[in-house]
């Protein structure tokens, strides 16, 4: 019926994933009169201290919860009755993720005043990148398992 075909390529995609830094997450929340201002200042001193530290550099976000952690700057100013001030830092190592989290939490003693519910988290990214491979590189491989084996 007219059915045709090329040679194979030489190459095969390929999806690879990759160890790329660590992200250091830190929250602290705020409520009452200039919840809102307590928290952006907040944000602003822990921004000001790893930058004093050296983190400067970094892909940073930093977000005030339940005033513009979605949809940003978009909708008018309000004063809301409590925020979340919340910022991740994406890092080379587990250490400089520690020392971002750590700065999260001296807001306890160096920030804002009323300040609480602190919360951290360091967690390692996985990266993924997509490629083309030579098909000579690729060794191809059939394992059978046995029914018996427990899988973890």
């Amino acid at each position: 019926m007219g059915a045709s075909g090329t040679t194979r390529p030489d190459t095969l995609k390929v999806t690879l994933g990759y160890r790329n830094g660590f992200v250091g997450e830190g929250q602290m929340s705020y409520a009452g009169p200039g919840a809102k201002a307590r928290g952006q200042l907040a944000l602003d001193v822990v921004k000001a201290r790893l930058t004093d530290a050296g983190y400067g550099h970094f892909e940073a976000r930093s977000d005030l919860i339940g005033v513009n952690a979605i949809l940003g700057d978009t909708l008018p100013a309000n004063e809301p009755a409590e925020v979340r001030a919340r910022i991740a830092v994406r890092v080379d190592t587990q250490a400089e993720a520690l020392h971002v989290v750590n700065e999260v939490e001296a807001l306890y003693t160096n920030g804002p005043a009323s300040g609480g519910g602190a919360s951290k988290s360091v967690r390692e990214v996985i990266a993924v990148a997509s490629m083309l491979m030579p098909r000579s590189a690729i060794q191809i491989q059939t394992v059978l398992l046995d029914d018996s084996e427990e899988f973890a």
